[in-house]
């Protein structure tokens, strides 16, 4: 090998490490630091006709975290913890719970870390947030509340219930919704939606072309772990290997126009999951993160019949 060639070479390699990992860089700076648009709320219960108060408890790995409590009257059949989804806070999670709490249900509207209140950092596509999940679990049955637990998560709050129902004797049903099968599926769908948009800008398509080159989710893999010292996976992480081992029922719901989790991938998660109680609802017409509001009397039906079977 000549010494034109060998520069060439170093040249390429050292453009390909800055490509690489200033698009890493780039990519995972969204799920660090601490993000202010993920941290504002303006609504409360009062706003929705609830009653409840402010909790506060610690992730399994310290993490501090805040909820509301709002219970059902005059009676209980058990408690639903919900779980919003990246770039929210509990608040958004008020409409599900009125619902849930006129059915009977005490709520534990949860802030996710990174978000809302609660303390953290650092995000991921679910991994994370399951140990929130599993903080929640364990602050209900500290208060002695002995009733069924179930959990509903929305988009990545979604995958952290699915995530943490694998790893909790004490989850009885789970309702996902909008649940994703890895964060490698999110960022590939999102591309491939825009890159065929035709009313997409040419330099905006161009920056969609670009995320699509080989090798990008291994390298933001790679950054992330590097800057956090947390392994997502080359998938950056996907729900799959937990579905496999959820033994209790799970409702997963899914937007009939969701281009970000589609309905078709919401299949293999169902194809995937043990048992015989698990069924999907499909919303007609609604987005990802719209199944609720494009059809609240579907939802609100799927999800307290399902909870009405499986939760007593």
């Amino acid at each position: 090998m000549n010494k034109r060639l060998r520069i060439w070479l170093a040249a390429l390699a050292v453009l390909a490490l800055l490509f690489y990992g200033g698009v890493g860089w780039l990519e995972t700076s969204s799920m660090i630091g601490n993000n202010p648009r993920w941290r504002g709320m303006n609504r409360g219960p009062a706003d929705f006709g609830l009653s409840g108060e402010t909790v506060s408890f610690p992730s399994p790995d310290g993490i501090p975290l805040k909820a509301w409590w709002l219970p059902a009257a005059p009676a209980s059949r058990g408690t639903v913890i919900v779980a919003h989804g990246i770039d929210h806070t509990r608040q958004v999670m008020l409409p599900r719970a009125v619902f849930l709490v006129q059915g009977g249900y005490d709520v534990l509207a949860l802030d996710l870390r990174g978000h809302g209140e609660s303390g953290g950092t650092v995000v991921s596509p679910g991994l994370l947030e399951s140990r929130d999940i599993l903080g929640a679990v364990r602050y209900v049955r500290s208060c002695g509340n002995n009733r069924p637990i179930a959990v509903l998560g929305v988009s990545y709050g979604a995958a952290a219930t699915l995530i943490a129902a694998a790893d909790s004797s004490e989850i009885n049903a789970v309702v996902a919704d909008g649940a994703f099968l890895s964060g490698r599926d999110v960022f590939e769908d999102i591309n491939h939606h825009y890159l065929h948009d035709a009313g997409m800008k040419l330099w905006m398509r161009a920056l969609f072309l670009g995320a699509s080159c080989p090798g990008l989710i291994p390298a933001t893999s790679l950054v992330y772990r590097l800057r956090t010292g947390i392994g997502l996976g080359p998938d950056l992480v996907t729900v799959m290997p937990a579905v496999r081992r959820i033994g209790i029922p799970v409702l997963l719901i899914t937007g009939e126009r969701d281009w970000i989790a589609p309905t078709a991938k919401t299949r293999q998660i169902l194809a995937a999951l043990p048992g015989h109680r698990n069924s999907l609802a499909i919303i007609p017409g609604a987005l990802h993160d719209t199944t609720y509001s494009a059809a609240p009397e579907v939802y609100s039906g799927a999800v307290l019949k399902f909870l009405a079977d499986n939760v007593r």
